[in-house]
């Protein structure tokens, strides 16, 4: 048991960037058919353009927001203690970029995440927990050559708010098998 909890904190400690970005969506150089764009962050305040957006605050520094954006290339600025984050992102044919595609439940945050005392937090204790009740436990391992144990957090290579990335994935699935395996 102990073996396996230093090798989970091994991969979390190689995969994990240094610092999560604070904009969980959109995913930075994102293309959009159409408007409105789901934006979800942890920051104080957004703009769009440099225009302040209207925002939701399901729990302490946590920021939803529905923007509705004409066809071209758009910034979206997050404020946060640390300072300004930007990333951009096009809607329409011409804007150039990666298609971006957004996972079902993030339409309704507590299908995953429930405030406590208010801290946003996920519903269940592990995101094993958490996603297999929508996605199938049997099929996991053809494509991930694991049996779903192995990976207790999926978030170590998927986004589970959305990707422009096939399979909602944060890394190729070449470099994200290579931080385990050689």
């Amino acid at each position: 048991m102990i073996r396996r909890a230093v090798f989970l904190l091994l991969v979390l400690l190689k995969i994990l960037p240094a610092q999560a970005p604070d904009i969980v969506s959109p995913a930075p150089d994102s293309l959009f058919e159409k408007g409105p764009v789901r934006v979800i962050a942890r920051g104080e305040q957004l703009r769009l353009d440099g225009k302040p957006v209207e925002v939701e605050r399901p729990a302490g520094g946590v920021v939803t927001a529905l923007v509705e954006v004409g066809p071209g290339s758009h910034e979206l600025t997050l404020l946060t203690e640390k300072g300004p984050q930007k990333l951009r992102f096009a809607v329409g044919k011409a804007g150039g970029g990666k298609p971006f595609r957004e996972h079902p439940p993030v339409n309704n945050c507590q299908t995953c995440h429930v405030v406590k005392g208010s801290v946003w937090s996920l519903q269940r204790p592990s995101q094993v927990a958490l996603c297999f009740p929508c996605h199938n436990k049997e099929s996991f391992p053809k494509s991930h050559t694991h049996i779903p144990g192995v990976l207790a957090d999926c978030q170590l290579c998927h986004n589970a708010h959305g990707a422009a990335a096939p399979a909602l994935l944060t890394l190729s699935k070449e470099t994200a098998c290579k931080q385990c395996h050689n």
